[in-house]
């Protein structure tokens, strides 16, 4: 079969099901997409939703890792901090250990790339509306799609950072031959930059975070389960603001109340339709 009729055969279902879907949305589109495009500071927060649907398993609910594995401990960062070397010692060894959940996952990111969604969040962003992108993921996808307001409230697991200057470097560039890890700028201890149980979030960060909810007048959730704190507190310090909220989740959630657009059903689908009525909105108003 020539490839040309391959690749035409592949998009016709997802076309097809891009079309079910603005079907059943079509109002709702179009009021979240005035909305958006009325706003004069839109910030999104994403979740794990997102990264699902890039084949990254989440951690709860069915399929989770946690689900399959039991949790983490709950005070892993105290561990980290009794005991670097141990910790890192043990964290080399699963991420080659074949059957351990960390393995699991590491093999799922490094498999990974951004889906429709992380692209359409791009395009709002190349559209001059969105500010920023608070994401609760740590896969590094949104800034592979070529964003350039994303702020990892969670860390980036393609980074380290040290516990005593705050400097983030690629884990590509960090020796692991002596353990722990020291930093070169103040010989401090380096970890993982992802957010440990019993870890606060980064002073910088949660400040950059903060300081974008504050100025939002509209504000997107994609696939956030609104269970974890402190980025659970986000969407109703921005409501409390009178925010405009626009939900985005394969299911319902604490936040859907709230909302003023909710649409049940994958950011993949949804956000590239969503992008499509607003640039129909914009284009009139270009020449």
């Amino acid at each position: 079969m020539p490839p040309d009729t391959c690749i035409a055969m592949w998009k016709r279902p997802i076309r097809d099901a891009m079309e079910s879907v603005e079907n059943q949305f079509k109002s709702q589109l179009d009021e979240a997409a005035h909305d958006i495009t009325n706003a004069g500071y839109i910030v999104a927060l994403a979740g794990a939703g997102l990264s699902v649907e890039s084949g990254i398993p989440p951690y709860r609910g069915p399929g989770g890792l946690w689900t399959k594995y039991g949790e983490p401990s709950l005070l892993s960062f105290n561990e980290f901090k009794e005991n670097p070397r141990a910790w890192w010692e043990n964290r080399l060894l699963s991420e080659t250990e074949n059957g351990h959940p960390i393995r699991e996952m590491k093999l799922a990111l490094d498999r990974a790339i951004p889906n429709p969604g992380h692209y359409s969040l791009k395009a709002l962003e190349d559209l001059h509306l969105l500010k920023s992108t608070i994401t609760q993921n740590v896969d590094n996808l949104q800034t592979m799609a070529g964003s350039k307001s994303a702020l990892e409230i969670h860390g980036n697991r393609t980074l380290l950072r040290c516990l005593g200057c705050g400097a983030r470097q690629k884990r590509t560039e960090i020796s692991f031959e002596t353990l722990p890890p020291i930093c070169k700028y103040c010989n401090g201890i380096i970890k993982m930059d992802t957010v440990m149980f019993g870890e606060p979030i980064p002073k910088y960060t949660l400040e950059q975070c903060m300081d974008a909810v504050d100025n939002c007048d509209c504000m997107l959730l994609i696939g956030t389960s609104g269970t974890v704190n402190p980025a659970a507190q986000l969407p109703m310090r921005a409501h409390k603001r009178g925010a405009r909220l626009i939900e985005i989740n394969p299911e319902k959630t604490p936040f859907s109340p709230i909302c003023h657009s909710v649409f049940t059903g994958k950011s993949g689908f949804i956000l590239p339709l969503l992008v499509d009525h607003i640039r129909s909105i914009l284009r009139p108003n270009k020449t």
